[in-house]
């Protein structure tokens, strides 16, 4: 067993995304996140993609170094459950799991240093975390390796925000050219049941309100990859007439109901899927101009069709 010295100070961690510095996911146009399977006792920790997966499989709580190594510390996933290496095994290959935290800090297989050369070491060992073999499939796994403080891309990790699940949002479409390159951005014709949901210049406010009273341009959105409502003020929802699966079916504000499947949407980046259907919101026939409505139509697969290409932009 190796002896571990702790020492009392302070360590300020926040929650992030911890990505690969290895450049081959920058060459591939890729992002690859720490992440881990499932909240389960034993699920694998590996490398995922950071942009088509649910953010709560990556969003780890770490403090990184600064001027100096930060540590012992551990690293935290779902609040509770921390990174960990499998069985204590000090060896090359040993993979990584994440497993209940200890509260008292002391167990020594889930204490690592986040050190200024970018790499996780093991507290008490040689070993770091490490990218097995390099590669940047999805779900590769995660491993401790004998540490190289050279620069081994395989064991060089960095801290990214992590983005909100919902964001405060515009959604953009259409094409700003017959309007002065102004853009176009979806609203609701008012806070009613049942109101349309229109392209409208997205100008000022006072030319959103002139064109359509009552209306607003910010929607509580999903962040990509992930689903959910896509939500306007007093609990109004963007909602599928009837759950009706039809090409051109228009769509209309809602009460926000839980669980209510008509007001589930995916962000795909670009195209607005109804969640699980297939369809994806439209610009009807194409038309680029005040008051034309958003319908549902069948998703184009090449991702190339302009009437389905939408940008749910944050407000900051």
């Amino acid at each position: 067993m190796l002896t571990l010295a702790l020492f009392s100070f302070v360590i300020s961690a926040s929650a992030v995304q911890i990505q690969s510095g290895n450049p081959a996911f920058f060459d591939a146009g890729l992002q690859g996140c720490m992440s881990t399977k499932s909240n389960a006792d034993g699920s694998q920790v590996v490398i995922h993609n950071c942009n088509n997966q649910d953010v709560t499989l990556q969003d780890w709580t770490v403090a990184f170094y600064n001027r100096y190594d930060v540590g012992p510390q551990q690293l935290k996933i779902f609040g509770d459950k921390c990174l960990d290496v499998k069985d204590g095994l000090n060896a090359d290959g040993t993979s990584l799991q994440i497993w209940t935290c200890d509260t008292s800090n002391r167990n020594q297989n889930q204490l690592f240093t986040s050190r200024t050369d970018q790499t996780f070491q093991w507290v008490g060992t040689d070993k770091c975390v490490d990218l097995k073999g390099g590669a940047i499939t999805d779900n590769t796994p995660l491993q401790i390796w004998t540490c190289d403080h050279n620069g081994n891309p395989n064991q060089q990790w960095q801290g990214e925000r992590n983005p909100y699940q919902t964001v405060s949002a515009h959604i953009y479409g259409g094409d700003n050219s017959p309007n002065d390159n102004t853009p176009f951005c979806i609203v609701g014709t008012s806070n009613s049941n049942g109101a349309s949901v229109v392209l409208t210049s997205c100008g000022l406010d006072s030319q959103i309100q002139a064109a359509f009273p009552g209306a607003n341009s910010t929607w509580g959105a999903p962040v990509a990859p992930l689903s959910g409502t896509i939500s306007t003020f007093n609990n109004k929802c963007l909602d599928v007439p009837n759950g009706s699966k039809a090409n051109g079916v228009k769509l209309q504000l809602w009460t926000c109901a839980a669980s209510n499947t008509n007001q589930m949407f995916t962000n795909h980046r670009g195209q607005i899927e109804w969640t699980g259907t297939g369809k994806c919101l439209d610009l009807t026939n194409g038309v680029s101009a005040n008051g034309t409505q958003i319908q549902l139509w069948d998703c184009d697969a090449s991702k190339t069709n302009f009437n389905q290409d939408w940008a749910i932009s944050e407000i900051f």
